[in-house]
């Protein structure tokens, strides 16, 4: 997905995509599970990349990783991001019973995922295919279930949040759960789409993003 952000961003802004364990290039690692787990490993593998004036953007499982990232940041007195930047993921997590189970047979989970959207219709028509990421699938929403909303003081940073108004996973109500998460909130975004409506959405959601960056100095200020 980022490959196409490159190009669209300024130059003053450097891209850094982390690619989990148990993807391309990292196929023989195995995939977190837990979403403890992953943050303390990712925090530990970035803390050289985090001393610098850098921000989160996280779409679904990627916005749960940077927002407990950030707490955790918080609680350690790390240097925290200049923006938190969250799509498709509310601070309070979504229903279990909205996800695909991981547990689920191959064809129900299949099935699941295809209602859900996000992977494409050859990989889910292609058996074999299908398969060879079965386990990186199952272990991204085993994730995404072991996420347990643990409430605290409002972030002292700007966060902004956005989502498609037809996500039935983590629909609009939810996604304006960010609200309260800090003291300089700057507001839920609302797309076209689903849960995967950053595909469709991708030059006006890089364009507010890097808009938002550029405002972070002037508190509270609205971004539209």
């Amino acid at each position: 997905m980022f490959r196409t952000w490159a190009a669209r961003l300024p130059d003053w802004i450097e891209l850094r995509a982390v690619r989990l364990p148990g993807r391309q290039g990292r196929h023989r690692e195995p995939a977190f599970t837990d979403a403890d787990t992953a943050v303390a490993a990712l925090l530990d593998g970035l803390a050289d990349d985090l001393t610098e004036d850098y921000a989160f953007f996280g779409h679904s499982m990627g916005a749960l990783l940077a927002y407990r990232m950030t707490r955790e940041l918080v609680r350690t007195g790390g240097p925290l991001p200049r923006l938190v930047a969250a799509a498709s993921w509310p601070p309070v997590g979504a229903a279990a019973t909205t996800m695909p189970d991981p547990a689920a047979g191959e064809e129900e989970f299949a099935e699941d995922v295809r209602r859900l959207g996000g992977v494409p219709d050859e990989i889910l028509a292609d058996p074999a295919v299908f398969r060879a990421v079965l386990p990186m699938l199952r272990a991204d929403f085993a994730l995404c279930r072991s996420y347990s909303y643990r409430p605290g003081p409002p972030l002292d940073l700007p966060v902004i949040a956005m989502g498609g108004e037809r996500d039935w996973v983590t629909p609009p109500d939810l996604m304006r759960t960010w609200a309260p998460e800090s003291t300089d909130f700057r507001g839920l975004h609302l797309y076209p789409g689903g849960h995967f409506f950053l595909r469709e959405e991708e030059p006006a959601l890089v364009d507010l993003v890097v808009r938002t960056i550029e405002s972070v100095d002037s508190p509270s200020s609205a971004v539209g």
